[in-house]
């Protein structure tokens, strides 16, 4: 029997790849044309737009209340309404039963009864208003909040981008000067190796010189002389021109 991997003929058969797991994201690319210091520029300039728009001017609270509240409210004014009815309705039956109907104390059990209704529905509607508007104050803060902790955010943002360019650049200035080194280093290396191939043929007749002890041959000088009326006669006394 064949074993594993391995295929009729004797060919052989390659495991198969196992893919590796994804987490779902995939990575992000650059933006083309991309530039991080406009980028840092564009980040500030936003960051205190929006901070100068978070701190401009009041709280708009309105803004934040609860259209609700106010049915609400009204809907409690009605059920008070009709609870005082009720109680009004059986103070008028205990006063019947007892023969006082339309005597002064009905009179004055109804009005002190009206009065704590009156009360309770103005307290009931002045804690409904005083709920809706402490919301609506905590939403309007926390919606500033959120607004100067977004531009706060920007401006960090616009700052590592700030700082990101300054890297870059830091990096492009040492990377042009290790080029100039290289560079430089290439250019030196070329007069010495220009240098060694013209000093060659001297270099070449060095040694065997050595060996025979000859010296290099020293440079002489030549002066030539202008002949005079002197030179002359000197020539023609040397030569017994004159007897």
């Amino acid at each position: 029997m064949a074993g594993q991997g391995s295929k009729g003929g004797g060919q052989v058969v390659a495991p198969t790849s196992i893919a590796a797991p994804t987490s779902g994201m995939a990575p992000l690319a650059p933006t083309a044309g991309f530039d991080v210091n406009q980028a840092s520029a564009g980040a500030l300039q936003g960051a205190l737009g929006s901070t100068q728009e978070a701190m401009k001017g009041p709280l708009q609270v309105g803004a934040y209340m609860n259209p609700y509240t106010q049915s609400v409210i009204d809907r409690t004014q009605q059920d008070i309404a009709r609870q005082q009815e009720m109680a009004m309705n059986q103070l008028g039956a205990r006063a019947t039963s007892a023969n006082a109907f339309g005597g002064s104390r009905q009179g004055v059990a109804e009005g002190v009864m009206a009065g704590e209704y009156g009360r309770m529905a103005g307290d009931i509607a002045a804690q409904q208003r005083q709920t809706g508007y402490g919301t609506a104050m905590q939403q309007a803060m926390a919606d500033r909040q959120a607004r100067l902790g977004a531009a706060s955010q920007l401006g960090a943002l616009g700052q590592q981008a700030f700082g990101t360019g300054q890297a870059i650049q830091q990096q492009q200035m040492q990377q042009g000067l290790m080029q100039q080194v290289l560079q430089q280093s290439l250019i030196d290396a070329a007069r010495g190796q220009y240098a060694g191939y013209t000093g060659a043929p001297q270099a070449a007749l060095s040694a065997p010189l050595a060996a025979l002890g000859a010296t290099p041959t020293p440079k002489s000088t030549t002066t030539s002389n202008q002949a005079g009326l002197f030179s002359y006669l000197q020539a023609l006394t040397g030569m017994g021109a004159f007897g």
